[in-house]
């Protein structure tokens, strides 16, 4: 009887700490998402201290593109987190 209500209890909790991650995710990504879409558009946004990110195409990992590595490639600027990922696109 203890066992069961022993594993109810764990499994319950572990549905809490799931449900918590998955919310934080999704947290992340609206930020991101919010911060990448339309800053043109919103000069008073870029001004409001929030960094804009681009997404490194070979880890796909968010940099700031003030602290990005940058190269132009068909007229077009890609954004990279390092050097070693930098080195891999071009390899």
């Amino acid at each position: 009887m203890f066992v069961f209500i022993e594993r109810l209890i764990v499994f319950l909790i572990a549905i809490s700490v799931i449900r918590s991650v998955l919310r934080f995710v999704q947290g992340l990504g609206g930020r991101i998402h919010m911060q990448t879409r339309g800053r043109a558009n919103h000069p008073a946004a870029a001004s409001a201290g929030t960094t804009m990110l681009q997404q490194d195409p070979v880890c796909g990992t968010y940099v700031a593109i003030d602290a990005s590595l940058k190269t132009i490639v068909n007229g077009k600027v890609i954004h990279f987190c390092s050097p070693e990922c930098r080195d891999r696109f071009r390899g």
